[in-house]
């Protein structure tokens, strides 16, 4: 009896070590996914330090290396064997086609195989392609097995599962060089993608384009086709428009020169006299209101268009050097803003500071008037003032787009300030 028992116990005792004992697991995860990997395997990542005595147990030489390869390949974990022959590398990639598929295990069986077919397609008549579907785990996975020569004449072998969630491939790539890969190693990986878990499977985006997304995307092209169009149309206009006035300008002055002569007399009656001190103040008041007030329309469109760049590029979801170089528009065009009445201003003390005086001496006749101090003195007939602006107590009188001289409403020696205005208007022209 005893014996019996003996026996019996040695008989388990034998069973139970002939039958093949599983490694231990432990849990990967990523963000996107979880997976048991074989407790004999390395495990490795971007997040393994260099210094991880691993690398070397591994058989790997050169981490920031391998590191770099990782980076370059869009890998999120590499699983190497202690014996450094099995080596299994975990990859995520978004392309325009994975977002198209979005979800590997949502698609019919017809189109799971037209993904086969355009990942696995291959002009060489050298390599020999294997595909089916893998379906041992909670998702499918596509399996391409590729066997051929290479240009050297060397073999080539490799092994890609893989499937496409949330928009984004992930394979899981062995590559067995020269040498075929071992049925083992298939098992193991296998093994590995039957625990497969992602986190948070979502629906495919529904794309197709309602009433109001149509009306919003029609209104950004159109905002974005003006943004684009306007400085081609305005400019070119514009610089026309200002040559027919220097022309027209130029062909009244040569004739006021013929029946008037190149000298500074004025014949008539001095209607108006006015001196008027160019102080910093009254020039840094013009700088101001040349940039500000009377070229408002230019900076409200200029800042629409920056604006609309900015929205337009950030709303459809533009390549981020685009989004990069809209940003430097609008920064470029509110330092412009802020700086140009500076500018101005430096460029008004150049004009001033060229006569003797910072007063400006005025002189106005029926047909023209002359101007001395700040200047040697010259007679300008009235057509030459191309804009008249009257801003606190200053009349401008703009003889250039950016230069004017300044009436100081207090300045006249002669004659009455509302006079002048209605004489002024009259002669130039020109509306206050």
């Amino acid at each position: 009896m005893k014996f019996r028992k003996a026996a019996a116990l040695l008989l388990v005792l034998v069973v139970f070590a002939a039958l093949p004992l599983s490694a231990g697991a432990k849990t990967w995860e990523t963000e996107d996914f979880t997976a048991e990997v074989p407790d004999d395997l390395y495990q490795f990542s971007l997040d393994t330090p260099v210094g991880d005595p691993a690398w070397a147990l591994a058989g790997i030489a050169e981490p920031a290396q391998k590191l770099e390869e990782y980076t370059k390949m869009n890998a999120i974990a590499n699983f190497v064997s202690k014996d450094g022959k099995l080596s299994i590398l975990a990859m995520k990639k978004e392309s325009d086609y994975s977002k198209q598929i979005y979800n590997f295990g949502e698609a019919t069986a017809e189109e799971q195989q037209e993904v086969l077919e355009k990942l696995s397609s291959t002009d060489s008549d050298k390599f020999q392609v294997d595909r089916s579907i893998y379906e041992g785990g909670e998702l499918p996975f596509f399996r391409i097995k590729i066997d051929g020569e290479v240009d050297d004449g060397t073999t080539h072998h490799e092994l890609i599962y893989g499937t496409m969630v949330n928009g984004a491939a992930y394979t899981f790539d062995i590559y067995g060089g020269q040498e075929d890969i071992p049925q083992d190693h298939i098992a193991i990986l296998e093994e590995i993608l039957n625990t497969v878990h992602f986190t948070n499977v979502l629906p495919k985006p529904d794309n197709t384009l309602t009433q109001e997304d149509l009306v919003k995307t029609v209104g950004l092209l159109v905002l974005l086709l003006a943004v684009i169009v306007t400085p081609f149309i305005y400019f070119p206009l514009k610089s026309k428009a200002d040559k027919r006035k220097k022309a027209k300008l130029a062909q009244q002055l040569e004739e006021y020169r013929k029946t008037h002569g190149n000298d500074d007399t004025l014949s008539g009656n001095m209607r108006f006299a006015n001196s008027t001190d160019c102080t910093r103040e009254a020039i840094k008041s013009f700088s101001i209101f040349h940039a500000y007030i009377k070229n408002i329309g230019s900076l409200i469109i200029g800042a629409v268009l920056s604006l609309v760049t900015v929205i337009i590029t950030f709303t459809l979801d533009s390549e981020w050097w685009m989004k990069l170089l809209a940003v430097g528009i609008v920064v470029y065009y509110g330092y412009k803003i802020f700086s140009t009445p500076t500018n101005i201003e430096k460029v008004q003390r150049k004009v001033y500071d060229r006569g003797t005086s910072s007063t400006a001496i005025y002189a106005f006749y029926d047909e023209a008037f002359r101007v001395s101090g700040v200047q040697s003195a010259s007679v300008y007939p009235y057509f030459q003032i191309t804009d008249v602006r009257k801003h606190g107590h200053y009349v401008y009188l703009y003889y250039g787009p950016d230069n004017a001289y300044m009436v100081d409403q207090f300045g006249f020696k002669l004659g009455e300030y509302e006079d002048f205005l209605k004489f002024i208007s009259e002669k130039t022209g020109k509306k206050l």
